[in-house]
């Protein structure tokens, strides 16, 4: 079994501070990143982006700060709509970013409220 050593930044996603644990060896990569933050406009938003997503935009952008910050800035130019409506309007940038096709299959990314009450759909 091959075990390698990820380093804390890559393994903690949490913007705008990063969280300082220990780490031990031979940690599995989570499935997923998540991204908690407070926009603008005063809402709480959670950003569910799949790894391999994440991943892309980390070597796009150069680490996973800047590609955390890119997500939270894209989420903060629409925070005044609702969550549907950001999160279709971040899928669609995240494909324009990486140069995809709109048809092109793409991990698809998810944004949530922490207290986990649904919005309803009015864009």
């Amino acid at each position: 079994m091959d075990s390698t050593v990820i380093p804390p930044h890559q393994l903690d996603y949490t913007l705008p501070e990063v969280n300082q644990r220990t780490l031990s060896t031979a940690v599995t990569p989570p499935e997923g990143v998540t991204l908690n933050f407070t926009t603008h406009a005063g809402s709480h938003l959670m950003l569910h982006v799949p790894r391999s997503l994440f991943d892309a935009f980390c070597i796009r952008l150069g680490n996973a700060y800047k590609a955390g910050c890119w997500f939270a800035a894209r989420c903060r130019e629409v925070d005044t709509l609702s969550h549907p409506c950001i999160e279709r309007y971040v899928n669609i940038m995240a494909h324009d970013k990486l140069g995809l096709e709109r048809g092109q299959n793409m991990a698809h990314i998810t944004v949530s409220s922490p207290t986990g009450r649904p919005e309803t759909d009015a864009c």
